[in-house]
């Protein structure tokens, strides 16, 4: 009898033991959750406007290159007799040319629907900077859909005593959504990149300055 109760006592402790060891471990889970879906979502939004914008420079980069363009693509300079600029002409088939075929190549790239996958330590998760780098790695994967638009701007800088440089830029105005398993999130942001540039001999009157919008 008195073995048997003493057995019963070491079962109950047993369980007892358990239950706070599986409590424990379920709190656990659920705080690490807490703590590991809002990080997730900071890490694949970065991650997103990363890839977003390697793709749109990409884009920017090949199509340039395909196009071989130069400033005279964008714009014509007509100076008067005596030298002085007399208007500065956008031309405007060939903006529309390249605003399309960036547009167009972006857009091919997103709605690919690629998987882009990147890897950080367990550690990281716990936000903790001395663990940051320890644990195995985990993977995390999203995919990308969206839109972009394209306009063209102008910039005039002084380039020393008489002389302009006229630089034209691609801008690029795009709105991301990041698909992961964990969550989706819309991403706006806006990036620009010099397509040409020409150094203008002589005085540029102001009505100039937005030539190219």
């Amino acid at each position: 009898m008195l073995y048997k109760r003493k057995k019963s006592k070491i079962v109950r402790k047993i369980r007892k033991t358990l239950i706070i060891l599986i409590s424990a471990l379920i709190c656990s889970i659920i705080l690490f959750e807490m703590q590991a879906i809002p990080f997730t979502a900071k890490c694949v939004k970065k991650q997103a406007k990363t890839v977003s914008t390697k793709i749109i420079a990409q884009s920017v980069s090949d199509i340039s290159d395909e196009m071989k363009i130069k400033y005279s693509d964008f714009a014509k300079l007509r100076y008067s007799d005596s030298g002085d600029l007399k208007s500065i002409s956008e031309d405007t088939v060939h903006v529309n040319k390249f605003k399309s075929a960036v547009t167009l190549r972006i857009q091919e790239k997103l709605d690919k629907n690629e998987m882009y996958r990147f890897e950080l330590p367990l550690g990281a998760f716990t936000d903790i900077t001395m663990l940051s780098t320890l644990g195995p790695p985990i993977e995390i994967t999203f995919a990308l859909t969206g839109s972009v638009n394209c306009h063209l701007k102008s910039r005039f800088e002084s380039a020393g005593v008489n002389q302009t440089v006229h630089h034209i830029y691609i801008v690029v105005d795009t709105e991301i959504i990041s698909i992961s398993p964990e969550y989706s999130e819309k991403i706006k942001f806006k990036t620009e990149y010099e397509i040409a540039q020409t150094v203008i001999v002589g005085s540029v009157p102001s009505t100039f300055a937005d030539i190219i919008r």
